[in-house]
């Protein structure tokens, strides 16, 4: 978008010391991104007024003409191909030494004497666009000069063009992404406002006067809006006696600087009111609308028919749809509302009466509507930010002002036609005093918070040690909404460059220890590398087939919406996903070693509330681990599973042991099973799986399982206490093995609780064998374990670990009837 500084200088009160740079830095620091600064007349140094004397046919080729041109003080021979180049003409003529560019190319070459085609020329005749005037004299064909023939007097020949045509402005080129969350700033006036808070300035009053209706006419006008929504207002106002011709010249020399063509009066007006307020017109031929049998004209804002037709000011046709927002008359549509006009009902020199429509519609529709049919005008960029909608009648007062004035004979044929049904949430925002210190680390006054709230349109009540805020209008629509949207206003006025950059100061504390995720992470370490098992990851869903195998009676919390019909109930458990994984993996992977680490849901009993604020009690959610190990070829995979929980235990430097047999679940072995014991507290438990739940689940191997209660360990464990260190023994330990056969309903609790109290210097009882089989009979099994041995005092000799190691044989065969095994 581009911003005329002139244009901007009406509004604001800026002395002649303030250059339009310094105001294109302040704007960029704090409003919007500033692209470029561009002096208006930049590429008509070394062009001025020239007269074509003559105009001959060029000796050496047929498009060129070979010119005398007088500029004043000189005669200078140019060699030009323009079109309609011809004596006595009145011309843009670039000297040598001028800046242009060569046939409308964006790169400046500088003008040197040069021959063409063997005759020397010394400057050029310039178009249009070969010195940035297209707006101002907008060519008809390519190779068109710019005739200066009707609008300057021969005694203007010589001087500079700039000067003569008054270019004198600054224009600031303004990035439009920057402007996407302001909608106020799409105009001249919401600039200014801008311009004026950051100087500290007063802004001028936009004074209109009210459309005043006609007391007796024969025209009627009605406007119809069934749906707010797509436009919550719509407003429109008949002008008659209007006469076609060209805008005055302070008028076309404003739009030029803002980058539009000026057209003619009416269809200027309308520009001008949208960059000047920010809020788009259109102007249609009232004769050019459908009548009703009381010969008036009923506009209607209606979505599109499927099907209908719109032919554009554009010349081009779309087909509209049912998304698609149009003003109509009661036959056919007018305009793509919002977008643009349609080339049935547009201003032409034979238009006698008009009507303005001032406007405001939905942001989105107008955003989906432009970029269905591709159509990107300077309206729809403004509607589609969300306009407010009070300005419809200060643009509308204007537009018929500026009309009455450029056309003396016009008059308002009737009323002002209002349809309005919308509201804007104007607040008031109720601020503590302190929250911009509090936000932005600065002690701005609280008199410079006022000052600037106001100076942006805010309206500021002092309420103690608050602040009563009111948004203006054009900032409520999804711009300004909550305190920190006054926080950010004041602080870019006031000057982010004022705010002290400082490190936030916070006092440098060691984050509290999560032990649950310690010990997490321990095991998990434990298993992985040293034990080369799998972690595996499943959803915490089970299915009522799962359950019925596992034999459990206990509740499951049933989902309302699951993600899989298959599994609607959350995980008591994690092992009856594992064990659907060891199905479909053990026919490859030999033996299978895979645990997981979740939560699991006991709905039975009391977890967290949902909130702190009492909400609803949700169900109980610890963590666990669960491990399982199976094999073809694992003939006892709970000694395996056994000597995990010894490892895994031990990497997190904790006591504990197993009580056999413990476990009552239904899935258990009923014998080979056992309680995890830590400090005093049951935490888990190894089990075989019973035999009959395997075959249930598809497994014909023997299946051990390992869990542990992750929040119970860490609550009885001290919460996974560091490492203690012993003293090394002064003397050797001795160890000797006891192998031996016993019943099978003898169970390794009995026995290491026997061999433990056999003798005083037996500090340690090992199990590291079990084995039946070939060589054992049917009721027995052989057990091997390894005695420890030691004497704080002295070193012990063969002789006496032999005597306590056949007294422990023997103490065996006498509660046991072992057989010591050679």
């Amino acid at each position: 978008m581009k911003l005329s500084f002139e244009w901007l200088k009406k509004y604001v009160n800026l002395p002649d010391s303030v250059p339009a740079q310094e105001v294109a830095e302040k704007l960029k620091l704090a409003t919007v991104e500033v692209e470029g600064v561009e002096l208006q007349g930049a590429l008509l140094g070394h062009v001025v007024v020239g007269k074509v004397l003559s105009a001959e046919k060029h000796p050496q080729a047929d498009k060129l003409k070979l010119c005398q041109v007088d500029v004043k003080n000189e005669k200078l021979q140019i060699v030009c191909g323009g079109s309609n180049v011809r004596a006595g003409m009145l011309v843009a003529l670039a000297k040598v030494g001028a800046k242009v560019k060569w046939h409308g190319q964006d790169e400046l070459m500088e003008l040197k004497p040069t021959a063409i085609r063997g005759v020397e020329s010394f400057g050029m005749i310039c178009s249009a666009s070969e010195i940035g005037l297209e707006a101002i004299y907008p060519p008809k064909e390519e190779k068109e000069i710019i005739d200066l023939s009707g609008t300057l007097a021969e005694k203007q020949v010589g001087k500079p063009l700039a000067e003569i045509l008054g270019l004198n402005d600054t224009v600031f080129e303004i990035d439009n992404k920057s402007l996407s969350h302001r909608p106020d700033l799409w105009g001249h006036y919401g600039m200014a406002r801008e311009v004026a808070a950051l100087f500290g300035k007063s802004l001028k009053e936009y004074k209109t006067n009210a459309v005043k209706a006609a007391k007796k006419t024969n025209f009627s006008l009605a406007v119809e809006v069934p749906d707010a929504k797509l436009c919550p207002r719509y407003m429109a106002v008949a002008v008659s006696g209007i006469k076609i011709g060209e805008s005055p010249e302070w008028l076309k020399k404003e739009l030029s600087a803002a980058g539009l063509r000026p057209i003619n009066n009416i269809v200027d007006i309308t520009n001008y009111l949208m960059l000047d307020l920010g809020q788009p017109m259109h102007a249609f031929d009232a004769a050019q609308l459908a009548r009703n049998k009381e010969q008036g004209v009923k506009i209607v804002v209606r979505p599109a028919e499927e099907g209908e037709v719109l032919t554009l000011l554009d010349g081009n046709k779309i087909e509209l749809t049912p998304e698609d927002l149009v003003i109509a008359d009661g036959e056919k549509p007018l305009a793509l509302a919002g977008v643009m006009g349609g080339e049935s009902s547009g201003i032409n020199e034979k238009t006698e009466t008009i009507i303005f429509e001032s406007a405001n519609f939905n942001a989105s529709s107008i955003r989906k509507t432009s970029v269905r049919h591709g159509l990107r005008t300077d309206s729809s960029a403004r509607f589609e930010k969300g306009l407010d909608p009070n300005w419809c009648e200060l643009a509308l007062n204007k537009a018929v002002e500026l009309t009455l004035k450029f056309c003396p004979g016009a008059a308002v044929t009737g009323g002002v036609k209002d349809a309005a049904r919308f509201s804007l949430a104007t607040g008031p925002i109720v601020v503590e005093k302190n929250i911009f210190a509090k936000k932005l680390g600065e002690d701005i006054p609280e008199k410079a918070t006022k000052k600037i709230l106001e100076s942006l349109g805010f309206a500021v009540k002092d309420k103690g040690d608050k602040l009563s805020v009111i948004i203006p209008s054009w900032r409520a629509t999804k711009d300004v909404a909550i305190a920190e949207d006054l926080v950010e206003e004041v602080a870019r006025i006031w000057g982010y460059d004022k705010i002290k950059s400082a490190m936030p100061e916070f006092k440098i504390i060691a984050p509290e220890k999560n032990f649950l995720r310690i010990l997490e992470n321990n095991v998990r370490a434990a298993l992985v590398k040293d034990m080369a098992f799998d972690e595996v990851y499943n959803y915490s869903f089970v299915s009522q087939q799962q359950i019925d195998w596992l034999g459990d009676r206990a509740a499951y919390v049933e989902l309302g919406n699951p993600l899989s019909k298959e599994k609607p109930f959350l995980r008591r458990s994690l092992l009856p996903n594992l064990l659907e994984n060891t199905v479909k993996n053990i026919e490859y992977f030999d033996p299978i070693k895979i645990f997981e680490i979740g939560k699991v849901f006991w709905p039975d009993l009391p977890g967290v509330r949902s909130d702190t604020n009492g909400g609803e009690l949700l169900p109980r959610q610890d963590t666990f681990i669960c491990a399982v190990y199976a094999g073809k070829k694992v003939s006892n995979p709970f000694s395996s599973v056994r000597r995990v929980v010894k490892h895994v235990l031990e990497s997190v430097n904790l006591n504990f042991e197993i009580k056999e047999p413990a476990v009552s679940a239904p899935w258990a072995h009923p014998t080979r099973s056992g309680e995890i014991i830590c400090e005093g507290g049951v935490i888990g438990a190894i089990y075989e799986l019973s035999p009959f739940t395997a075959k249930k689940f598809g497994l014909a191997s023997r299946v051990a399982v390992l869990e542990i209660n992750f929040d119970l360990l860490v609550e009885l464990a001290g919460q996974a206490r560091g490492i203690a260190y012993e003293r090394l023994p002064e003397f050797p330990l001795v160890t000797r093995d006891l192998a031996f056969t016993v019943g099978k309903n003898i169970t390794h609790a009995q026995i290491k609780t026997v061999l433990s109290g056999v003798d005083n210097l037996i500090k340690n009882v090992e199990l590291f064998d079990v084995y039946s089989g070939q060589g054992v009979a049917e009721n027995k099994k052989s057990l091997a374990y390894r005695l420890t041995l030691a004497d704080p005092e002295r070193t012990l000799n063969s002789a006496e670990v032999d005597v306590v190691v056949k007294k422990a044989a023997d103490v065996l065969k006498k509660k046991f009837e072992a057989e010591v095994r050679s």
